[in-house]
C-alpha cells in the first residue's frame, strides 16, 4: 500500500477521534513517530500494517466511547498554570524562562512591518506581565517614537494585579502607549468583543486616563483599580468544559491624558475594535495535555485570524527531552506530557483555518532555530557536592511545574521524600538543571 493512501486514512481517523498523530502511533504500534516516518517515505512491515488496521477497526469512533478530551474532564483534574500561586511564583523567580522567551519574542520585531497609526501587539496570556514588559522595553529601543497599542488577555485576578504593577514604568518611558487588559477568551480578546450577545451587553468597559508625568503618579492611580478588579475580575469553572471562564467580560483601557490627542485614533472604543496585530505572543497558551483540536480551534486558530498583513504570531510551548523530564521520569517512568510537536500544531491550525489559511505562512523552522533552552538559576556550588534541600526543592518544583503534574499525584510522592533524592541525582549528573521550549511562527502575507 502506498504511504499516501495510508496517511490519508490515519489523518481521517485522527481527526474524527480527536487524537494527535503521535498519540495514534503510540497506541497503535507503540511508535509515536510512526506518522512522521511514513511522511518521510519509510516503509513498514505487513505486520505493522495489520496492527494499524486492527487498531483503526477496533477503535473506530462510531463503535467505541473515546476517552473524554482533557478539556471535558472533571474540573478538579484540570491543571491550570495559575491555580497554585506558590508553584508559579517559585518557578518564575528561580528559572530564566520569562527572560529567555522575551529575548526570543524580541527577535520577531525585526520582521514585522507596522503601519499607522500604531504598532499593535497582543499577548495571549499575560501571566504576571514579565514577558510583555520586557518585550515592551525592546519595542521602545527599536521604535522609540512610534505609538503603541498593547493588548493582553488574562483571566487570573492575581496575575492582572502583578501585570498592572509593571505598567507605570512602561508608560513613563514610552508615553505614547495605549495599554489594554481583558479577561475574554481567545476567540474574543483580540477584538474585545464577546461572541454572545448577552455577554456583549454585559461587558464592563473601564477607561483609565492617567494624569501627571511620573511613574509614581501613574502607580497611585492604577492602584486605585484594585476594588474594581476585586468586584468584576471574577472567574468560575464551566460545568460544560471544566475550564475557567469569566463571570462578566471586562476590558480595561489605560493611557496618559497628556498624549490623548495623539492617541485618539489608537484608543479602542466599545463595539468598534479592530484586531489587526503586528505581533501576537502565544507563550504557553495551552496545557501540555490539551488536545490538538482544542489548541488549533480554540486558541491558535483565532489568534492567527487577528494578524494584520505582515503580522507575525510566535507560539511557544514546552519541548521536553531535558534534565527536567529526567527528574519527572525517575518518578513516573511513562510520563510524557509533551507528545504534541510544533509541526502537528501547525498542521492542525492550517486544517482548522481552511481557505483562510492560504493567506498565512506556517513556519516550524529547524530545531536549531526553533528549540531554545532556559535554566534554573543557581550558584555553581549549589548544584554540586552536597545539594541543600532548598535547591533540590526549587528544582523539583520547576520540574513538576513545567510537566504540569497535578497536586493529587504529588501528594503520595512528596510524603516519602524520594523525590528529593531523584532530583539531587539529576542535578549532580548535569551540574545544574535546564529545560527546552520550542517555538513556531505563523505570519500573514503582506499586501
Amino acid at each position: 500500500m502506498k504511504n499516501e493512501a495510508l496517511l490519508a486514512e490515519i489523518s481521517d481517523y485522527c481527526r474524527e477521534a480527536g487524537l494527535a498523530e503521535s498519540t495514534f502511533g503510540r497506541r497503535a504500534v507503540n511508535d509515536g513517530k510512526l506518522v512522521t516516518r511514513l511522511r518521510e517515505g519509510k516503509r513498514i512491515t505487513v505486520d505493522t500494517l495489520e496492527r494499524i488496521r486492527a487498531f483503526m477497526a477496533d477503535g473506530t469512533p462510531a463503535r467505541r466511547l473515546p476517552e473524554p478530551p482533557i478539556e471535558r474532564r472533571d474540573p478538579a483534574g484540570n491543571f491550570r498554570f495559575f491555580e497554585n500561586r506558590q508553584k508559579y511564583l517559585l518557578f518564575v523567580h528561580t528559572c530564566s524562562e520569562k527572560r529567555v522567551i522575551a529575548q526570543r519574542v524580541a527577535l520577531e520585531l525585526g520582521s514585522i512591518h507596522p503601519s499607522p497609526p500604531a504598532l499593535r501587539v497582543f499577548d495571549a496570556g499575560v501571566g504576571d506581565g514579565t514577558v510583555l514588559s520586557r518585550v515592551m522595553r525592546s519595542m521602545h529601543n527599536r521604535f522609540p517614537h512610534m505609538p503603541f497599542y498593547i493588548a493582553g488577555k488574562e483571566i487570573s485576578f492575581e496575575d492582572v494585579k502583578l501585570t498592572l504593577d509593571k505598567v507605570p514604568d512602561r508608560l513613563f518611558e514610552h508615553p505614547a502607549t495605549v495599554f489594554v487588559l481583558t479577561n475574554m477568551n481567545y476567540a474574543e480578546a483580540p477584538w474585545l468583543t464577546p461572541k454572545s450577545a448577552a455577554a456583549a451587553a454585559a461587558t464592563i468597559w473601564k477607561e483609565v486616563v492617567l494624569t501627571g508625568s511620573s511613574s509614581g503618579e501613574f502607580e497611585a492611580q492604577i492602584g486605585e483599580l484594585e476594588p474594581f478588579l476585586e468586584e468584576n475580575w471574577r472567574a468560575s469553572i464551566s460545568e460544560r468544559s471544566g475550564m475557567p471562564v469569566y463571570e462578566r467580560p471586562v476590558a480595561i483601557v489605560i493611557y496618559r491624558n497628556d498624549h490623548r490627542f495623539m492617541l485618539d485614533s489608537v484608543i479602542p472604543r466599545a463595539g468598534k475594535v479592530e484586531a489587526n496585530f503586528d505581533l501576537v505572543i502565544a507563550s504557553q497558551p495551552y496545557r501540555a495535555k490539551s488536545s490538538l483540536n482544542f489548541r488549533a480551534k480554540r486558541i491558535i486558530g483565532p489568534l492567527a485570524r487577528s494578524l494584520r498583513p505582515g503580522g507575525r504570531l510566535i507560539g511557544i510551548h514546552s519541548h521536553g527531552h531535558d534534565p527536567g523530564m529526567e527528574i519527572i521520569q525517575s518518578i513516573w517512568p511513562d510520563e510524557n506530557p509533551f507528545s504534541v510537536s510544533r509541526h502537528e500544531v501547525l498542521r492542525a491550525v492550517k486544517y482548522e483555518l481552511g481557505s483562510a489559511g492560504r493567506e498565512l505562512n506556517f513556519n516550524a523552522y529547524a530545531d536549531n532555530r526553533s528549540i531554545f533552552r532556559y535554566d534554573m538559576e543557581a550558584l555553581p556550588n549549589e548544584v554540586t557536592g552536597a545539594i541543600g534541600s532548598s535547591t533540590a526543592f526549587a528544582a523539583w518544583n520547576a520540574a513538576v511545574y513545567v510537566a504540569q503534574i497535578e497536586d493529587e499525584r504529588l501528594a503520595g510522592i512528596t510524603a516519602s521524600g524520594r523525590y528529593l533524592d531523584a532530583t539531587r541525582e539529576v542535578l549532580r549528573r548535569h551540574n545544574g538543571l535546564w529545560f527546552y521550549d520550542e517555538s513556531y511562527v505563523i505570519s500573514r502575507r503582506r499586501d
